[in-house]
Parts: structure tokens; C-alpha cells; sequence
């Protein structure tokens, strides 16, 4: 696959950095942004009209063969990155598990009181405990 890209350039921007966007639109109002380094702009005429000419193939890729040590130590397996739905889910499930014999009954919103304080600190028993201490919510406290 190949083509040629012949359009308009709409804007330049160029800033602190190294490189420069060129934004250039076609006929067909078909967008083409491409970074280039800002060095080889230096001599563009600000208010100049310019067009973007740029020929282009797509290929497939052709990786070279690994070296052997490389081959020989496998890199470190990456955890999956949960999705954000699943973290959600397992916050919540935490929030709203109970906490076992520790309470001293049910509070009026159906859930156990939370375990009594020693020494002035929350005896944390749970993960939910845990999380909410780190969130810095204190325990029989409405949260809503």
C-alpha cells in the first residue's frame, strides 16, 4: 500500500520543544498532522501559503531475529491491568462487605457498627477497614 498526500498546511505549531506540528487538510477535507524537528522550519515565512506533499508506504514489519542472550532470559510477565469496571466493582464489594462479630449490632442503615477504638486508634480488622482508614473516613460516619 502507498499513496501521496497533497494538502493545504492550515497551521504550525511550533513551541519550546524540539519539534513542530504541521496540521494540512485535503481536498476531501482529509486531516494529516505529521511532527517534524523544529530546526528544519527556521526558514518558514510566517502568512506564506504552504502545501504539505507527502508520499507515503505502509509495509509490514519485519522484525530482526532476537539475539541469543536475549532469547535465553525471558522478560518478567506483566500483571494484566484490570479494567476500570473491575476495580470498581471489587471497591465496591469491599465498601459493603460486612465485618463479622467485631460490631455491636446493626446501625440504622442495616450495616455493623464499627469495631470500639483502643488507645485513641481504630483496631482495623477488614480491607475495607484498611481502605477507608487510608481514605481517611472515620467509621460510623455517613458517607452521603
Amino acid at each position: 500500500m502507498k499513496g501521496t498526500v497533497l494538502a493545504r498546511v492550515r497551521r504550525v505549531l511550533t513551541g519550546h520543544s524540539d519539534r513542530s506540528l504541521i496540521h494540512a487538510v485535503d481536498d476531501n477535507n482529509l486531516e494529516t498532522k505529521i511532527e517534524v524537528p523544529t530546526d528544519v522550519l527556521r526558514d518558514l515565512m510566517p502568512g506564506q501559503d504552504y502545501a504539505l506533499v507527502l508520499s507515503w508506504t505502509l509495509q509490514p514489519l519485519v522484525m530482526a531475529p532476537a539475539p541469543q542472550e536475549a532469547a535465553a532470559t525471558p522478560a518478567p510477565a506483566r500483571a494484566p491491568t484490570p479494567l476500570p469496571s473491575a476495580v470498581d466493582e471489587e471497591f465496591m464489594a469491599l465498601m459493603d462487605r460486612r465485618r463479622g462479630p467485631t460490631g455491636a449490632g446493626p446501625t440504622s442503615a442495616g450495616r455493623p457498627n464499627p469495631p470500639p477504638l483502643a488507645s485513641g486508634a481504630p483496631v482495623v480488622a477488614s480491607a475495607a477497614e484498611q481502605l477507608a482508614q487510608r481514605l481517611g473516613i472515620r467509621p460510623g460516619r455517613p458517607t452521603s
